[in-house]
């Protein structure tokens, strides 16, 4: 599997990476960073293992998936044999409020 991290989770990783370091240090951000590649290694070897995001059900969104990675969640969609990250949100966060922003953003 290939796994495409969309240009606004590139964006959105840079700054929670600065955000990050600035609040907990490098050390805190080496941390998150191996969980985050831990995570991708496990949805590549298994991505329909992920479960539906709840937020999505009503639109009846098909191949997206959801895993945790420490206090985050991925949410990608499968494709063939591609993997595509569409965001990584903090898992407490407002998800419709976060696709809403990101919606109107575009």
């Amino acid at each position: 599997m290939k796994t495409v991290f969309l240009d606004p989770v590139r964006r959105d990783l840079q700054d929670f990476r600065r955000y990050v370091i600035n609040k907990f240090g490098g050390t805190a951000w080496a941390a998150t960073r191996n969980k985050f590649a831990e995570t991708i290694a496990e949805i590549e070897a298994a991505p329909r293992n992920g479960s539906t995001p709840p937020e999505l059900v009503d639109f009846r969104m098909s191949g997206y998936y959801e895993v945790p990675s420490g206090t985050n969640r991925i949410i990608y969609k499968v494709d063939g044999d591609t993997i595509y990250v569409h965001l990584v949100v903090d898992a407490r966060s407002d998800l419709e409020d976060i696709l809403a922003r990101r919606l109107f953003r575009m």
